[in-house]
């Protein structure tokens, strides 16, 4: 199927997934390698949506059961190192766990199964779902119930995976997000939109593309960012490398006064009033990174809406408290 649905166009590969989508909640073990070639149909141009309704479901039962193994683990086999998780070492940790299958609340013997097979699984339900979610469809297709859940389970393994890690990033992804942006020295404000921004970072880039100009034409004055910096953090390849690092413009802080990490994402920025809000305070020295963006299949989009007008850029900056600039953090 995999070598048709390439050889297809994305016609084929969209076809291709529909197929696939019905039979994946009810796979296991190996079996999960099918969402991976899903996963892959995508990548070759396929449509994601019909996996809207059942891989993030899937993944997210994964992370849930993967997190129970250890605890489990070590009931049925105290003091034995737990297997590596690799399909090949499934027949001996389904042999400890369904031991503690018992009636009197515990899971029955098919439910100890799929724990264990969650143990060398879990990765590729996530692989498949690092995929689609860099799809801004999909992203809005999937349940805010269903995300909340995938931040949830994936926190908790995240820890010794860094798929979980990512996923937990992408099920927080803004889309559509509305986003002040304030100059305090100069007396400004901005309104801009944006969708698909992976981390801070990222975002640090893109406000600096988009807002560093002529101070005469109401831009926040500074050094721009260079192109190359701004294409690695839109769609091109994401590596810069160590001599051409995408260097900071600015550090921001939140309408609340609290330091924003670049290495978090935007969804940590703490609303305001029900916006989000961030201000432009100068760099400390250089901070660079040589990745232009950690997703490297989700493109963003940040777009600058309008120039706030005196009075209301100066209504926003009378609300924002005093940046906290004794954060050890804020360097």
């Amino acid at each position: 199927m995999g070598d048709t649905a390439r050889a297809g166009g994305p016609a084929s590969a969209t076809a291709a997934v529909e197929a696939l989508a019905p039979w994946l909640p009810g796979l296991a073990g190996d079996f999960a390698k099918t969402a991976v070639l899903a996963g892959a149909c995508v990548e070759w141009g396929g449509s994601p949506m019909a996996l809207a309704d059942v891989l993030p479901q899937r993944a997210a039962e994964a992370m849930m059961l993967n997190g129970l193994v250890p605890g489990c683990w070590a009931e049925a086999a105290p003091g034995r190192p737990l297997p590596e998780p690799v399909s090949g070492s499934t027949a001996e940790l389904v042999q400890a766990l369904v031991t503690l299958a018992r009636p009197e609340g515990r899971p029955d013997k098919g439910d100890m199964t799929r724990i264990a097979m969650s143990w060398f699984d879990m990765e590729d339900w996530l692989k498949a779902l690092i995929t689609v979610l860099g799809h801004g469809s999909f992203r809005a297709a999937v349940p805010p119930r269903v995300k909340a859940e995938l931040r949830e389970y994936a926190a908790a393994v995240a820890d010794r995976s860094q798929r979980a890690a990512w996923v937990r990033d992408l099920a927080a992804v803004l889309d559509e997000e509305p986003l002040v942006v304030l100059h305090p020295p100069a007396r400004r404000g901005y309104v801009l939109t944006m969708s698909g921004v992976g981390d801070n970072f990222q975002l640090h880039t893109l406000l600096a593309d988009r807002l560093v100009g002529d101070s005469d034409q109401g831009m926040v004055p500074g050094e721009r960012p260079d192109r190359s910096w701004v294409a690695a953090a839109t769609d091109a390849d994401p590596y810069l490398g160590p001599d051409n690092p995408a260097l900071r413009r600015f550090r921001l802080f939140d309408g609340h006064g609290a330091y924003v990490h670049p290495e978090g994402v935007p969804a940590d920025i703490k609303p305001l009033d029900g916006t989000r809000v961030l201000v432009l305070h100068p760099p400390n020295g250089h901070y660079g990174m040589g990745v232009g963006r950690v997703f490297q299949n989700m493109i963003p989009t940040l777009t600058l809406d309008r120039v706030l007008g005196a009075d209301e850029a100066e209504r926003w900056l009378t609300r924002i408290a005093p940046a906290v600039e004794n954060d050890f953090m804020a360097s």
